[in-house]
């Protein structure tokens, strides 16, 4: 997942934060970016892996590549957990098709926004 560098406000210890809240991200490129929101992070490269995670543990946020290499993000919406869509190939995958997310991201990815996002879904 490619990320726009942090800002201040993003790397402030008195911004937003998910402690205690487990966040599941889906990317065939994941990296540990919502640690510094202070959440427990999950990770699953592929569809099939999303499935085992979620028997094993509900999320209360999951953060979705639009593009994976056993389908798309399309593919695993139909979940009632709050969930962002993020891709690089927007020409492919526009904000239009991404109907079913609560919220949709570019690549790369602007953490200052990452880092807000999140928890007011959480907080619903």
């Amino acid at each position: 997942m490619m990320l726009a560098e942090p800002t201040a406000s993003s790397r402030s210890s008195s911004g937003p934060t998910l402690v205690g809240r487990t966040i599941l991200v889906i990317d065939d490129n994941a990296e540990g970016v919502l640690q510094s929101l202070q959440a427990r992070v999950l990770t699953a490269e592929s569809l099939q892996e999303t499935n085992r995670q979620i028997g094993l543990r509900r999320p209360d946020l999951i953060v979705c590549d639009m593009h994976l290499p056993d389908g798309t993000g399309l593919d695993f919406i139909k979940r009632p957990i709050p969930s962002i869509a993020i891709t690089g190939y927007a020409e492919i995958f526009p904000a239009r098709l991404a109907e079913g997310f609560d919220a949709y991201m570019r690549k790369p990815i602007d953490l200052e926004r990452l880092c807000t996002v999140p928890v007011a879904l959480t907080q619903r």
